[in-house]
């Protein structure tokens, strides 16, 4: 009650987070959007925010939708994981399928790019090559083509489509059969 008359600036942002779902979910929505909910917060706010948001979806039933760049969230806090590339879908699976038989090129990459604790500390982290392409000029196969490492003349050529490559398991890529999870 201390707090009513603040101005938002006078809140932490974890503060203004958590208000910001409070407002959300006091309409008892069906779906809750979450677009990088833990951006700008320390790692103790992000913690709590994403149990405050699981505990809710759990507590009264509402699906939620979260928009992130951090892998650990989406592996700890997901049940189905879809990857875009470009503004276009490449990927979509159970989040334990995707994270253990990734089907694209692209997510391959994003996976091996991830820092991890377990490896040697004499191995580089791995960066996906090349630059992503321009959004307005984009080309006229695949965009992830020009970085790929499993590119052909095809793809320079056509967009793929999501096709079924295992049990609720999606790839937009002509060579999902051929790629390995890690390179």
């Amino acid at each position: 009650e201390s707090r009513v008359r603040d101005y938002p600036h006078q809140f932490s942002g974890g503060m203004q987070q958590r208000i910001i779902i409070a407002m959300a979910l006091s309409c008892n929505p069906e779906l809750l959007i979450a677009d990088e909910p833990t951006t700008s917060v320390d790692a103790t706010v992000q913690s709590e925010l994403l149990e405050l948001i699981d505990n809710l979806r759990t507590q009264f039933g509402t699906s939620v939708i979260i928009i992130t760049h951090n892998l650990g969230v989406v592996a700890r806090y997901t049940d189905r994981v879809n990857i875009m590339y470009a503004g276009r879908l490449v990927e979509t699976a159970p989040t334990d399928v995707l994270f253990g038989e990734p089907k694209h090129p692209y997510t391959v990459g994003l996976l091996a790019s991830v820092p991890r604790l377990d490896l040697a500390r004499e191995r580089k982290l791995f960066a996906i090559g090349g630059m992503p392409p321009n959004l307005a000029h984009l080309p006229k196969g695949c965009a992830f083509c020009p970085r790929c490492y499993l590119a052909i003349d095809r793809c320079r050529e056509e967009k793929p489509e999501l096709e079924e490559v295992g049990e609720d398991h999606y790839s937009a890529c002509f060579r999902s059969g051929e790629v390995q999870k890690e390179r």
